[in-house]
C-alpha cells in the first residue's frame, strides 16, 4: 500500500478508538483535524489521481462521523435522527460521485439477476440481524409492529442509514481501494473501516462482527456488482435488528 495512504487511515483509526474508550470529545476533535488534512490533500501535486479519489472518499466517513455527533436531539423519537442525519450525507455523496465520474456500473446500479439475488439477501440479512441482536441486545426504535411502524423503520433503514452506508462503503470506497490494491486487500481495508466505525458501541465484539459484516457484504459486492442485493441485506438486517426483534424476543 502507498505510504500517503497509511496517515489517513491511522488517523480515522485514532479517533475512533478514542470514542471506543468513552474519549468522544476527544477522538471528535481528532476527526475534525483528520477532515481538515483530506480537505487539503489533493493540493499535493505529487499525490496520483487514485490516492486522490480515497483521500476524498476517506471525506464521507468522517462528515457521516461528525455529523452524527454533532446532530442536536430535534425529535424526540430516535428513529427520527436517522432521516436527518443520512439524509445530509446524500448531497456529500452525490457530490464525490460527480466529482470522480463515478459510473452507475461501479456504483451497481443494476437489476441484473435480482429476482435471484432477493431471497439470498433476505436470508443473509436475517441471520446477521440474528448474529448482531445477541451482542448488541439493542431497545426497539419502535413501539409496536404495527404496519405502519414497520413501513417508517423500513423507509429509514433501507432508503436513508443502508443505502447511505452502503454507497460509502462499497459502491465508493471499496471501488476506490481496487484501482491501487488486490481486490482481497481492498475488500479487507473497506471491511475493517466499516467494523471501527462502530466503535461508537462501546464494544469489541460489535466491531469485529462489523468487520466481518463488512467482508461478507464487501465480497458479495465484488462478485455481483449488485448495490440492490447489498442494500437488501443491509437494510433487512438494520430492519429485524432495530425493529422486529428487540419486540418480539424481549
Amino acid at each position: 500500500m502507498k505510504k500517503e495512504m497509511y496517515l489517513p487511515l491511522l488517523g480515522i483509526a485514532t479517533g475512533e478508538i478514542l470514542m471506543f474508550f468513552g474519549m468522544i470529545y476527544y477522538g471528535l476533535a481528532i476527526h475534525i483535524i483528520n477532515l481538515q488534512m483530506l480537505t487539503f490533500a489533493p493540493g499535493f501535486k505529487h499525490f496520483s489521481s487514485d490516492i486522490r479519489t480515497i483521500h476524498q472518499s476517506l471525506i464521507l466517513l468522517l462528515l457521516m462521523r461528525i455529523v452524527n455527533l454533532a446532530m442536536p436531539p430535534f425529535f424526540t423519537m430516535t428513529l427520527l435522527w436517522y432521516p436527518l442525519t443520512y439524509g445530509i450525507m446524500y448531497i456529500a455523496v452525490y457530490s464525490v460521485i460527480r466529482n470522480q465520474q463515478i459510473s452507475y456500473k461501479e456504483l451497481g446500479f443494476t437489476f441484473k439477476r435480482f429476482y435471484i439475488y432477493l431471497p439470498a439477501a433476505i436470508l443473509i440479512g436475517a441471520i446477521s440481524a440474528i448474529i448482531e441482536y445477541r451482542i448488541l441486545k439493542p431497545l426497539p426504535l419502535i413501539d409496536n409492529i404495527g404496519f405502519s411502524n414497520i413501513i417508517l423503520i423500513a423507509m429509514v433503514m433501507f432508503i436513508f442509514v443502508g443505502a447511505i452506508e452502503e454507497l460509502i462503503f462499497r459502491s465508493i470506497l471499496l471501488t476506490r481501494f481496487e484501482k491501487v490494491l488486490e481486490s482481497g486487500t481492498a475488500l479487507l481495508i473497506s471491511a475493517i473501516l466499516f467494523g471501527i466505525m462502530h466503535s461508537g458501541y462501546g464494544r469489541i465484539d460489535e466491531i469485529i462482527f462489523s468487520g466481518i459484516f463488512g467482508i461478507v457484504i464487501g465480497y458479495i459486492f465484488q462478485k455481483t456488482r449488485s448495490f440492490p442485493f447489498i442494500i437488501v441485506i443491509h437494510g433487512t438486517a438494520n430492519l429485524l435488528l432495530f425493529g422486529i426483534l428487540p419486540i418480539i424476543l424481549q
